[in-house]
């Protein structure tokens, strides 16, 4: 798929529809390839005479050469983005959100003087939300200037991360109230289940804080003073870089908070397993002494008290209840079952 978008006169942006490489004029400051198919990538190769890489060079891509400026002084830039995405659910779940795996997409971004080009595997939220902030442009910016967009989507990747952190905030304080609520815990939660969950939030948080050191690198490398040659950029730069750094805080902050629920989950678990076991081990205890007197009363022998009689077989009953409830009576008393 191949999309493409122009500045207007007040600098916001719009898109047109692309049916060949002959609607691909100059005036075109950001083309958007997702997924393209050689074809498209032959469009953009002769209308603007630029190379784009596979998607399958994308995930192998070093990680020196994720941002660099070549001899010709065009700009690449490869990047993680975060997404939930349900063609990545797991088989048989439903559709809710909080069941979906995240998933890591790398992002190339190519910056012209007048021109950007992105390259990327599936849609992405970050860009459906960029796209509709620059379509409104409610903060007068001019985005005849690509840096700008590239700047933008970089934002909206930031929003978008912070999004999904608020969202596992949410779901942690949610799990919180449900493992450390007895009642809610003995009789509704399913503990294994939990543990899923958490570990689901954890492998999230991981790929979040993945996104937002690599953010960080990017913003490093984009601070230069020679990386997109003006210093009009700089205090946007800054900004960001300082939302990266108290989103790192707070992915390591939520990292402990899983952690602590893990851990806690487990040692409920742990608790009672033990207690099954306990009650087993208490069980043959409680049945020997009457065993044992039943064992005795079995052997042929006269010489033993109510062993003959109408009234042995109560009396013996009787000694083998008493045997039965008073362990039971002492266990009790001892809080072990």
């Amino acid at each position: 798929m191949l999309e493409a978008f122009y500045a207007t006169e007040r600098g916001s942006l719009e898109d047109i529809t692309i049916n060949g490489d002959f609607d691909l004029h100059p005036d075109l400051v950001w083309l958007d390839l997702i997924a393209p198919s050689q074809e498209e990538q032959q469009w953009i190769l002769d209308a603007y005479g630029q190379n784009l890489p596979t998607l399958k060079s994308l995930e192998d891509i070093s990680s020196s050469a994720r941002f660099y400026r070549d001899d010709d002084g065009i700009l690449h830039i490869s990047t993680y983005f975060l997404t939930k995405n349900k063609n990545y659910q797991v088989e048989n779940e439903n559709e809710d959100e909080s069941s979906m795996l995240a998933t890591v997409q790398t992002v190339a971004f190519i910056l012209h003087k007048d021109r950007l080009f992105t390259l990327r595997g599936e849609k992405l939220v970050a860009f459906r939300a960029f796209r509709a902030r620059a379509r409104r442009n409610d903060y007068d910016i001019d985005y005849k200037d690509p840096t700008w967009i590239l700047l933008g989507l970089l934002e909206a990747k930031l929003d978008e991360l912070a999004d999904i952190l608020e969202d596992v905030h949410k779901d942690l304080e949610k799990y919180s109230t449900e493992v450390l609520n007895n009642r809610h815990r003995e009789q509704i939660l399913d503990l294994d289940d939990m543990i899923t969950r958490l570990a689901q939030l954890e492998d999230m948080l991981g790929k979040a804080q993945l996104c937002l050191i690599d953010l960080r690198r990017v913003l490093t490398f984009l601070a230069r003073p020679r990386a997109l040659g003006s210093h009009i950029y700089d205090a946007d730069i800054r900004e960001l870089s300082e939302d990266v750094r108290s989103l790192v805080e707070h992915d390591a902050f939520l990292f402990q908070k899983v952690r602590f629920l893990l851990d806690t989950t487990s040692g409920f678990i742990n608790t009672e397993q033990n207690d099954t076991i306990r009650r087993f081990s208490i069980l043959p205890s409680m049945l020997a002494p009457p065993m044992l007197i039943a064992s005795i009363y079995g052997m042929n022998t006269d010489v033993l008290p109510f062993a003959k009689g109408s009234m042995s077989f109560i009396m013996v009953s009787i000694i083998l209840i008493g045997f039965l409830i008073g362990p039971l009576i002492y266990f009790r008393w001892k809080k072990w079952i």
